[in-house]
């Protein structure tokens, strides 16, 4: 396989767990196939804490990020179509390449470790949601 940004030969590697990924030795980017993305999620194996900490406001990132992507077309490695440029998930600020056909993902360097800060951040405001709505209950029933 090759880069989908500069055509170099995409190397197989272990991400983490177990997970294999295929990575660009020149430009660091990553190719994901389908449910790679997801089982790296759910093994939680890399400890994010002091990226969470100084993890900025993010509002104008997607934008900007966006606005860089603008203009280039890349192909997947696997199926050869034209891939599509999208917000990888509301509020994520990672903007992803996608495989229309085959579903797998091209992320640049740094975007694999964005998205894993991003969900373990989701998953730390889901608990604390969860404890605040569960203190409410109890309050309601004094």
């Amino acid at each position: 396989m090759k880069c989908p940004v500069d055509d170099t030969h995409l190397e197989s590697r272990e991400y983490e767990a177990g997970i294999g990924v295929d990575g660009c030795p020149v430009c660091g980017g990553v190719w994901l196939d389908p449910g790679e993305l997801e089982l790296i999620q759910e093994t939680g194996k890399r400890d994010y804490t002091e990226a969470l900490q100084r993890m900025p406001d993010l509002g104008y990132r997607a934008f900007e990020l966006a606005q860089q992507k603008q203009g280039r077309v890349l192909r997947c490695p696997t199926c050869d179509a034209e891939m599509e440029k999208r917000e990888y998930a509301r509020c994520s600020q990672v903007m992803i390449d996608a495989c229309p056909h085959c579903h797998g993902v091209w992320l640049e360097r740094g975007e694999l470790e964005s998205l894993e800060v991003f969900y373990e951040r989701a998953r730390l405001d889901a608990v604390e949601l969860r404890r605040e709505f569960l203190a409410g209950l109890k309050v309601g029933f004094r």
